[in-house]
């Protein structure tokens, strides 16, 4: 699921790998589905074996590598398929309502299926989706539109980067090329038709240098969402702890799972795209770079919202009033929900648009990349509060997470200024973004 690159000279060469590729197997996310599928089809009479688990674990690696690869591609790739910016916008919208559409059916529904009814439907349910979705993926296949590129995009990087340092492997690189032009009779020098073609579709020194010049440009902006993915990370693990101490009964007898809290924040989500989309954005401009800013406005509110909801929580444990409702939870979680509608597709858009033309592919990879280095960081604060502070305990009552939702809301509000500055330096291929 990724954009097709074609080479002129070597396209009736490469045709044959080409119809491979086409008939290979089928992709790595389907192919993991499958793989779950036998797992639980398979009747254990006691521990796994080695090889049984060794089955599980390159399912699961194999279930990584595709959603990570289908899902990153199918967001620039659909994008592409638009011309305006405004379709870009629209595009970018629906796909991350779509998505989270589908987590919500994941979490709900799959999850009821694997638990009362058995795993083998479960897994076998996934399977079909993953199987319906490759088809109509392929059958689709005939009206995309397949971008070109000149070359590999990194390359260019790697050598306008070696110009920067001065590296001597952009002299030999210049050396070979001198070597392959000379025009000496009887000279293992290239063909004049593959001279030409390295010539056109080879970007020039100056192209690659204005290439890395627009990454290095994008790199302060880009560094504000490692935050965003750190104190995330930490506000959902909180509020599933504080769920997990509070009342989750909705009637005598259903108990709201806590993990499944997090279904609030998407349907917060799923509800919010189409009212920002249909109305808000229609009535006023507001720039990708102003929706994230709005964003961070909206996570510092929800962090401060769920300060007080856990001071509240942690006053009425003297009380006779028994643990407070779970319910509680359900403003910051909406507001959570609100502002990944604000941040999720704007950020996709901004850096889909504002990327070089051949990295476009990699825009979305590369902010969900920020995203999983902040979650990564995010054991290490935690880590560091639990060491250094009583705040966070084992025993949750007995711990203070209200003062840990205030050292997020503060760390927000810092990443917020960094973002502005960021934001108001920041020129947009000559005109300022805000």
């Amino acid at each position: 699921m990724h954009s097709v690159c074609f080479h002129p000279l070597r396209s009736r060469r490469r045709r044959p790998r080409l119809l491979l590729r086409r008939l290979r197997l089928p992709p790595r996310s389907f192919l993991s589905s499958f793989l779950f599928v036998l797992t639980s089809a398979i009747g254990l009479s006691g521990a796994p074996t080695g090889g049984q688990l060794s089955v599980l674990y390159f399912a699961i690696f194999l279930l990584a590598v595709g959603v990570g690869g289908s899902r990153l591609s199918s967001t620039t790739f659909g994008a592409s398929q638009v011309d305006t910016s405004e379709g870009q916008a629209s595009f970018f919208n629906w796909f991350s309502m779509t998505s989270y559409t589908a987590l919500i059916v994941g979490m709900t529904a799959i999850v009821y299926v694997e638990d009362n009814v058995g795993w083998l439907i479960g897994f076998s349910l996934c399977a079909g989706v993953c199987a319906v979705g490759v088809l109509l993926f392929h059958l689709g296949r005939p009206y995309y539109r397949h971008s070109e590129c000149r070359e590999n995009p990194f390359l260019t990087l790697l050598r306008s980067l070696g110009r920067k340092l001065g590296r001597k492997t952009q002299k030999t690189y210049e050396s070979v090329s001198h070597y392959h032009r000379l025009d000496a009779a009887g000279s293992e020098s290239r063909p004049p038709q593959f001279e030409s073609s390295i010539d056109q579709h080879r970007l020039t020194e100056t192209e690659e240098d204005q290439i890395l010049s627009s990454i290095i440009r994008l790199l302060p902006l880009l560094s504000t969402i490692v935050p965003v993915g750190l104190l995330g990370n930490i506000q959902s693990s909180m509020i599933i702890l504080q769920a997990m101490v509070m009342d989750r009964h909705l009637g005598p007898d259903f108990l709201i799972p806590a993990a499944s809290t997090a279904t609030f924040t998407l349907a917060a989500f799923v509800v919010s795209i189409p009212f920002l989309e249909g109305i808000v954005y229609k009535r006023w401009h507001i720039s990708p770079l102003q929706r994230i800013g709005i964003s961070h406005v909206l996570a510092i509110l929800s962090f401060a919202c769920t300060a007080i909801i856990e001071s509240i929580r942690l006053a009425s444990l003297d009380g006779p009033g028994g643990a407070m409702s779970v319910l509680w939870l359900v403003p910051p979680l909406l507001l959570m929900g609100l502002t990944e509608a604000f941040t999720v597709p704007s950020q996709l858009l901004f850096y889909f648009q504002e990327f070089p033309e051949s990295l476009r592919n990699s825009s979305a990879g590369v902010t969900l990349l920020m995203t999983g280095i902040g979650c990564y960081l995010s054991t290490t604060v935690v880590a560091a509060i639990r060491r250094d502070t009583n705040w966070w305990q084992d025993d949750t009552d007995q711990s203070r997470l209200d003062n840990v939702y205030w050292l997020m809301a503060a760390l927000m509000l810092l990443d917020f200024g960094f973002f502005l500055l960021y934001a108001v330096l920041y020129k947009s291929r000559g005109k300022a973004i805000i």
